[in-house]
């Protein structure tokens, strides 16, 4: 647990502040809906799916954050443009909550964009993510559908190491920096994955954080779901029946490392993620209370919710 000597943002996205010192305010967890396997869905081309079946997990969710004081966004994933635009209508009818624009192709992505500036959902959308893959045409639909929040993908091929994922934001080599490009797309809150390949590399992505934010500032987290469902799948009958608890390890040592977000994977796992979570920001706020004096900003806070 630590407080970063740099002055750290705090940035407000549809009324949720994030970003911060550790113990100031908790960890936003972001669960993906509409994702490719997930079981109500019944075609991901048309975005066609069991509304009731989904809103139930929306529900419990925002159930779960609500008892706890844990923000909570979803990550709307979609394949197809016509899919894309239904789940952003479908979220923004049925749910207050921020939500992420994550489409698996540009034109997904922008179909997202346009559909967001279509019903005036600026202020609770987040484009996930600027990346070094990213288009010219993603970067304008950013700019002229008014979205100003954005999650900086801190990829670098040429340097895996936490280091070379700052100088992926910060620019290297002639190479613009993902920071420059997100900004001259209009993008003002700028979000930083630190980005999880499998689970060794988790250790390289809380030290990825730990730079971001002493070097930048920026309210910064990652997925450590992207390599603890792929372990999942090659574990033998022994060990999966533990995937909830390991699951939850991996998250939380994120959190001890400074995240201010985690997207933790499919939306159901919010039963496990949102209360292990909320115990581990409780902690984090009472060590840095009384170590370093930091106060919690929200009287909504885990600290003060659970305990």
């Amino acid at each position: 647990m630590y407080r970063f000597a740099t002055e750290q943002r705090i940035f407000d996205v549809g009324g949720v502040e994030i970003g911060g010192q550790p113990g100031e305010l908790p960890a936003v967890l972001i669960g993906n809906i509409f994702y490719k396997g997930m079981p109500e869905v019944v075609d991901h081309e048309r975005g066609e799916s069991k509304t009731k079946a989904v809103l139930k997990w929306i529900s419990v969710a925002e159930e779960l954050s609500e008892k706890t004081g844990m923000p909570h966004f979803l990550d709307v994933m979609a394949s197809h443009p016509t899919a894309m635009k239904k789940y952003v209508s479908f979220v923004a009818e049925n749910s207050n909550s921020v939500f992420l624009i994550d489409g698996s192709t540009p034109e997904t992505q922008v179909a997202g964009l346009e559909t967001v500036g279509e019903h005036g959902l600026q202020k609770r959308a987040i484009f996930n993510g600027v990346s070094p893959q990213t288009t010219s045409e993603e970067l304008d639909a950013i700019r002229e559908c008014g979205v100003s929040a954005a999650i900086l993908v801190a990829q670098n091929e040429l340097d895996y190491s936490p280091a070379g994922r700052v100088a992926a934001l910060k620019g290297s080599n002639g190479q613009k920096g993902l920071v420059k490009v997100a900004e001259e797309a209009g993008v003002d809150k700028i979000l930083v994955d630190t980005i999880v390949f499998d689970i060794p590399s988790i250790a390289y992505a809380v030290e990825a954080t730990k730079l971001v934010k002493e070097q930048l500032g920026y309210p910064t987290g990652c997925s450590p779901a992207n390599a603890t469902f792929d372990w999942k799948r090659v574990q033998d009958t022994a060990l999966s029946p533990g995937f909830a608890a390991y699951n939850a390890s991996a998250h939380t040592i994120a959190q001890m490392g400074g995240a201010n977000f985690l997207i933790y994977g499919p939306l159901k796992q919010a039963r496990n993620m949102i209360p292990a979570c909320a115990m581990t920001d409780a902690i984090i706020a009472y060590h840095s209370s009384k170590l370093y004096g930091t106060k919690p900003l929200t009287a909504n806070h885990p600290l003060y919710k659970i305990f």
